[in-house]
């Protein structure tokens, strides 16, 4: 049976990872993250839904998934070359994760990587860094807001990507 979002962060990063694959590129941390993001903002933007049940959080280099960070972090900069997996409470043993997306949601990220991959990991790192956007805001804030892991809100990242997607559209 195939999942609807949101969907787990770790399917939609090994759906992301595979697609690298296929086309024989590499992903590190940084582009998976960011392609991940950009992933989850136009869907959410488009669909006034998320994507992804994990929530992002604003790090140094732009938003980041914990549970990705602590699959991949053993990778540092080195392409990623494995897929996320999760454990199964029920046998204790960690299994992967099946990106098993819907056929129209799978489509939506394919076409969100097609028209991101192009762009290295800093290129990525430097528009999720761009004046307004969800990190910038949450990041360089005056003063404490408060937020556990400084998450990034949904609506937020949504009101971002109808912004820009005035300025910019995927196709």
């Amino acid at each position: 049976m195939t999942a609807q979002a949101p969907y787990d962060s770790r399917a939609v990063a090994n759906l992301l990872l595979d697609a690298a694959d296929r086309r024989r590129l590499h992903l590190t941390q940084l582009s998976l993250y960011k392609l991940l993001y950009f992933s989850h903002g136009w869907y959410l933007a488009d669909k006034a839904s998320p994507l992804i049940i994990h929530d992002f959080e604003a790090w140094k280099y732009g938003p980041v998934v914990k549970v990705l960070r602590d699959e991949f972090a053993k990778f540092k900069d080195r392409p990623i070359t494995s897929r996320a997996y999760k454990l199964d409470i029920y046998t204790g043993h960690r299994i992967p994760v099946n990106p098993d997306l819907s056929q129209n949601d799978r489509i939506f990220v394919l076409s969100v990587y097609n028209a991101y991959h192009i762009h290295d990991a800093w290129k990525l790192s430097g528009m999720t860094h761009e004046r307004g956007s969800p990190w910038d805001l949450l990041w360089n804030a005056e003063e404490p807001t408060g937020r556990l892991g400084l998450r990034l809100r949904n609506n937020e990242i949504m009101r971002h990507f109808l912004h820009v997607s005035e300025r910019f559209r995927l196709s």
